[in-house]
Parts: C-alpha cells; sequence; structure tokens
C-alpha cells in the first residue's frame, strides 16, 4: 500500500479520549480522502507545533464509527508519547498502514486494552518507515 497523504482541519471532539488517556485530535471529515478504509491506521503527523517546526509524530488512527459509545463516525489521531497542550488548526497526515477494523467492545476497560495493542502494533509499524524526509513531506 503507497502511503494516503493529506492535510486535515482540527475541530473539537466530545473528550472522551482524555477521559480514558488517550487524547486525540479529531479530523474534520470533509477533509479525510475517499480512499481512507474505516478501522485503525498507522500513520504519522505534522504541523502539532506552534514554532512552525516540522516536526513528524507518530500516531494511532481510528477512522469510522465508535460503538462503544454509540457514536457517529469520526476521525481521531491519538499522537503517541506526546502532550498537545493546544490542539494545531490543522495537520498534515500520512498514513502508513491498515491494522484493524472498527469493533465495538463490551466495557470501555476493554477499549482501552485494544488501543494499548494498536499503539504496540503503529509503534512496530513505524518503525519500519521511517517519518517522511523533507522531500516526501514537501511534493
Amino acid at each position: 500500500m503507497s502511503p494516503i497523504v493529506f492535510t486535515a482541519s482540527i475541530i473539537s471532539g466530545s473528550g472522551r479520549g482524555k477521559t480514558i488517556g488517550t487524547p486525540t485530535l479529531n479530523l474534520d471529515l470533509a477533509d479525510v480522502p475517499a480512499e481512507l478504509q474505516e478501522g485503525i491506521h498507522a500513520c504519522w503527523i505534522n504541523n502539532v507545533t506552534s514554532s512552525g517546526d516540522e516536526k513528524w509524530l507518530q500516531g494511532a488512527m481510528h477512522y469510522g464509527p465508535r460503538p462503544v459509545f454509540k457514536d457517529s463516525v469520526a476521525c481521531e489521531i491519538y499522537a503517541l508519547d506526546t502532550v498537545i497542550d493546544e490542539a494545531p488548526s490543522a495537520v498534515d497526515v500520512r498514513v502508513i498502514g491498515y491494522l484493524r477494523p472498527v469493533m465495538d467492545f463490551p466495557s470501555v476497560d476493554e477499549l482501552q486494552r485494544q488501543i494499548a495493542d494498536d499503539v504496540v502494533q503503529t509503534r512496530a509499524m513505524l518503525a519500519k518507515h521511517g517519518p517522511p524526509s523533507h522531500e516526501e513531506a514537501h511534493s
């Protein structure tokens, strides 16, 4: 699979990610490419610093409905190893690989366990595909 690359505006979310320990950046669905398959993806994200520095961060992205919370379709990214105090207005996203389909879980605890596993898989996938070079990012 070749990477899916796009830029998306950040919108306000419900804040549930923060309450369960995985705060997310919520992407405007209008900016999500039609070819992106619903599910969990490993990705690189950029533009999360206000200094203007190019810094690619590892991300685990969920795209699709949120059945555990009986909620509608969303596209949200959990930036690994990063605390984002203030969400940027937009992010560049480079989707590297697909991890799994959207699933329902009997409890938030089960969802949290799966997210932890997704993060491990995301790290492994992104370790094989380092962050985009300056040339890749601007082509």
